[in-house]
């Protein structure tokens, strides 16, 4: 298992590079899951959905002190990483290698080796992601690559495409999916101080897991909506729709070379 020191000089296990200073930058440095009102405070218990490699959950953990986090990871190569560094933090962790959806059952994960944090059981949809990286090509490419910009336009599209397809080379493994209603039931919580979902295009099915009678023991809920799915044009609306339903008030993060891309930051806070 191979170690990473971060610039704050914690030492981690990691998959893949990008994908650890990535989360690291948007976790510990802008602090994207903690805005618009949304806290951890001591004694909290926390959801972190998506858990990846657990940066979210050390994060946590350093914010506030004793926390009862539940993480789940559902692909089995990123959870004996998360598992690694999850071990020794300042916090009563239960971990999980299981995935939340709608229902229990097993389903096919793509796990993205080069871009671990990306995995996912909903792949993008490759031509919208190619046509938003062109669209914003100096966002997003160049930014990434200075030296793109020489590529001539018309050759753009290939070139962005071609590089996605290596990026995102996946293998394919079964994952067991069970819903959020089912370990609250299990485990007798009583309260979820803060949902945190990032579940790469499944957070539609993990929020579709919460039973009516469970709404109520949420407090916040921070989350990831990635529109760039098939049919995932409108799923910030419809997810916002739904959360105000059950009694939310919904912010948006702010516009970022992620949203271009289509994946927003969405905050509720129960009103």
């Amino acid at each position: 298992m191979k170690e990473l020191t971060l610039p704050n000089r914690d030492i981690i296990y990691y998959i893949d590079e990008l994908t650890a200073l990535y989360i690291y930058n948007e976790i510990f440095v802008e602090k994207e899951y903690l805005k618009r009102g949304i806290n951890i405070k001591d004694n909290d218990i926390i959801f972190d959905v998506g858990a990846n490699i657990g940066l979210f959950s050390r994060f946590a953990s350093s914010h506030a002190s004793n926390l009862e986090i539940y993480a789940f990871e559902p692909i089995l190569p990123i959870f004996k990483v998360l598992e690694a560094n999850l071990k020794d933090i300042n916090a009563e962790v239960n971990l999980f290698n299981i995935g939340l959806g709608k229902e229990e059952k097993d389903i096919e994960f793509y796990y993205y080796p080069k871009v671990s944090g990306d995995s996912t059981a909903i792949p993008f949809e490759l031509e919208r992601k190619t046509e938003l990286h062109v669209k914003h090509y100096k966002e997003t490419i160049c930014q990434d690559i200075p030296i793109a910009k020489i590529v001539p336009k018309f050759l753009r599209k290939w070139v962005v495409k071609k590089g996605l397809k290596k990026v995102y080379e996946s293998e394919k493994m079964t994952c067991h999916i069970v819903p959020l209603s089912s370990i609250i039931e299990k485990y007798n919580i009583e309260h979820i101080n803060l949902l945190k979902i990032d579940a790469e295009n499944y957070e539609k099915h993990v929020i579709e897991g919460i039973k009516e009678h469970d709404w109520n023991k949420i407090e916040q809920i921070s989350m990831e909506v990635h529109t760039h799915i098939p049919g995932g044009e409108n799923l910030l609306d419809e997810i916002t729709d739904f959360l105000e339903d059950k009694g939310f008030k919904i912010k948006y993060g702010g516009e970022t070379r992620e949203t271009i891309l289509g994946v927003h930051m969405l905050y509720a806070i129960k009103e």
